[in-house]
């Protein structure tokens, strides 16, 4: 498919998407049920794969407000992709771990007011607008109608930032080219190597 039809798709997922009634996503949610128990799971590796997918925006914001720099918290996400001299090609950064997320502290979390959608939604996402819910020992706990319409909102903001970040990404892709060596990750501002 080529790029001009994927960004036309994403345009049509994303018009979609703006139009996603924040009520009845509330709704469904209130009918699910959640209390976050504060238990950790989500970030520890013991309990599964809690691999943290971030955002450019979301790497800026935390740089900004901690004085970290990119490389001292994220890395590209896990690809097999290869350009012609083996350089490594993904479309994603991660938040570093050390088994566990490197942000867990004393089991909280280091920078709660600065984490990524993935984590303010979890266990929530939405797939091709459908809500979707990942295992969470939260799920089914009495949730405020006020507390479902906040992560409605949140869920829905991420989701129109996911087709938004799928778009520029698209638009700025120049494929694989070998330019530099080692990793590059592609993503809405570009080109990163390291």
């Amino acid at each position: 498919m080529s790029r001009k039809t994927e960004i036309a798709l994403l345009l049509k997922a994303l018009d979609k998407a703006l139009k996603i009634d924040e009520k009845q996503l509330a709704d469904e949610i209130g009918s699910i049920g959640f209390k976050c128990k504060k238990c950790a799971r989500c970030c520890r590796a013991e309990y599964g794969d809690n691999t943290v997918f971030i955002f450019p925006f979301e790497i800026r914001r935390i740089c900004e407000k901690t004085g970290l720099g990119r490389e001292d918290f994220v890395i590209p996400a896990p690809s097999e992709d290869r350009d012609s001299q083996g350089n490594i090609h993904t479309f994603e950064w991660v938040l570093r771990k050390n088994g566990d997320c490197i942000f867990l502290k004393g089991g909280l979390c280091g920078i709660y007011e600065l984490r990524p959608y993935i984590c303010k939604t979890y266990p929530f996402y939405l797939l091709d607008g459908r809500l979707m819910i990942s295992e969470c020992e939260g799920i089914g706990g009495d949730i405020t109608e006020e507390d479902s319409r906040k992560l409605a909102s949140v869920l829905k903001e991420r989701y129109i930032a996911e087709i938004k970040e799928a778009i520029a990404l698209f638009e700025k892709f120049e494929g694989f080219n070998p330019s530099g060596k080692g990793i590059c990750v592609h993503d809405s501002e570009g080109e990163h190597w390291v």
